[in-house]
């Protein structure tokens, strides 16, 4: 990772081979896998120990695998402080291995008291433990755990505190997608955090995060990706502006695309790049587009494909091409697009220059797409649903198909690299659920683009300070009635 990128800021996220590779190795080290199933119970109890000093009563909702031997380890250890203690048990079947050996534990405990799963929703416990299901878990939900959770955020929404072991049960870890999951107030994950808790729905499960290693063995060049914690963004701006410098030394962006209809995509992505740092900007569009280009922008120069070629855009090698804002798929379109193709400077592929780029793939001294699902799907030749499975697995086949950085947008967004960088940005920002939205991301990659030496960093710091501004932007306007120009507002 470059310099700029501090790994202060930076979490490892582990997918769900890792961790097991992790737990394999640290079980055949010490001899024995029960020790680490109890360290796991203990750090879990001091977390809302810590949060709870005063708990005098706490409800364990435990399923049969080793997710339900942590809960019964936490059962163990609230008993043995005083703390009446409840569980709810939704195994189906006797348990083995070590959930057997945690649930005997607790047992000899007086003060624990197993309920039926139907009582729980009577339960006044201020804490609950959510043991049900680990992270092996793949839908679909069996009719009691779905009942289990249900209740679980229906205590919830009535102000019991929820802590989920290692994962909120019913969230697939490998995609962050999920049909019902517990929302948990903090999830204390184990060895390494997990990559599903930043994708999809994952988020929104995830109120807090807390890792515990637990003593495993040290392997941790095998995560899959990183985090980029949103504090960063204080050392780092799109283009930060220095003393001693003049507008040369922030970069030129031109910005290709608005085809009848489409102007504002075009007009949006240039007074993006322009307000996020680029030293000057340039829109080649459709001719009836000027007018109102430089309404918005006067400070854009706007220039019509009659009179000029996209080369007479740019104003040295340096300069950054923004390909397909509103571009469209006419002739008009692929004219341009062949335009382009003859061209090596770095270049930022966005919307419909995704489609061109399909049909005729082009390369660029540094190459950035910025693809959503759908995009994502037809570079690839796949469906959405194959996409939205496993998102980092995508992001790395395009960025190595193509040979380029990508940016996979979604709920949060993955930066991916053909030398297998990979860094996750963002929260979940409703607002940024409208058209235009992608147009102003295009703008701010290449204005970084062009700034910034390393075309990664150029893209993880666009993507996550677009999200930053975004969250910012909807506080402030509201997430129905922001439209995504105003985000520029709040690069600062």
């Amino acid at each position: 990772m470059a310099s700029v990128l501090s790994r202060r800021y930076l979490t490892p996220l582990f997918d769900i081979p890792s961790i097991r590779s992790i737990e394999q190795a640290s079980f055949a080290h010490e001899g024995d896998s029960f020790p680490m199933m109890q360290r796991a119970g203990l750090a879990l109890y001091q977390h809302i120990i810590r949060r709870h000093p005063s708990l005098t009563r706490i409800a364990v909702v435990v399923g049969g695998g080793n997710n339900g031997g942590d809960g019964w380890i936490v059962a163990q250890l609230a008993a043995q402080d005083g703390i009446n203690v409840r569980v709810y048990d939704v195994a189906s079947s006797p348990r083995k291995g070590d959930a057997a050996k945690a649930e005997s534990l607790a047992a000899a405990q007086e003060n624990i008291h197993l309920c039926a799963i139907e009582e729980l929703a009577e339960e006044s416990a201020a804490v609950i433990v959510d043991a049900l299901l680990g992270i092996g878990f793949r839908a679909p939900l069996s009719d009691v755990f779905k009942r289990a959770i249900t209740i679980i955020n229906e205590l919830s929404a009535n102000h019991a505190w929820v802590v989920s072991v290692d994962c909120p049960s019913g969230l697939d870890l490998q995609s962050g997608q999920t049909e019902l999951a517990v929302s948990a107030d903090l999830v204390v994950t184990f060895i390494g955090d997990k990559v599903g808790h930043y994708l999809q729905q994952g988020p929104m499960h995830c109120h807090e995060i807390a890792t515990e290693n637990l003593q495993a063995v040290d392997l941790s060049e095998q995560h899959q990706a990183y985090f980029l914690d949103p504090a960063a963004l204080a050392l780092i701006s799109p283009c930060k502006r220095q003393l001693n410098s003049h507008k040369g030394t922030y970069g030129h962006v031109t910005v290709i695309g608005g085809d009848y209809g489409y102007g504002g995509a075009a007009i949006m992505a240039s007074e993006a790049a322009a307000r996020s740092g680029a030293g000057t900007v340039s829109v080649y569009t459709q001719a009836r587009h000027l007018t109102a280009s430089l309404v918005r922008n006067p400070n854009v120069m706007a220039l019509a494909s009659d009179d000029a070629q996209i080369e007479d855009t740019l104003r040295s090698l340096d300069s950054v091409m923004l390909i397909g804002p509103g571009l469209g798929k006419s002739n008009w379109s692929k004219s341009l697009w062949s335009q382009c193709a003859q061209l090596s400077h770095s270049k930022v592929i966005d919307a419909d220059g995704l489609y061109w780029l399909k049909q005729k793939p082009i390369a660029g001294k540094a190459l950035v797409l910025t693809p959503h699902p759908g995009e994502a799907a037809a570079l690839l030749g796949k469906t959405v649903a194959d996409i939205l499975h496993d998102l980092p697995k995508a992001a790395r086949s395009i960025a190595n198909q193509y040979q380029a950085i990508v940016i996979l947008k979604g709920t949060t967004s993955i930066v991916a690299s053909p030398e297998g960088q990979m860094v996750i940005v963002g929260k979940p920002c409703p607002g940024l659920a409208k058209g235009g939205s992608g147009d102003v991301l295009s703008g701010m990659v290449g204005a970084c683009l062009a700034y910034y030496s390393d075309a990664f960093e150029a893209a993880v710091i666009a993507a996550a300070w677009h999200n930053h501004a975004a969250l910012k932007c909807g506080q402030d306007i509201g997430m129905v009635a922001m439209q995504p120009y105003q985000l520029l507002d709040y690069l600062e």
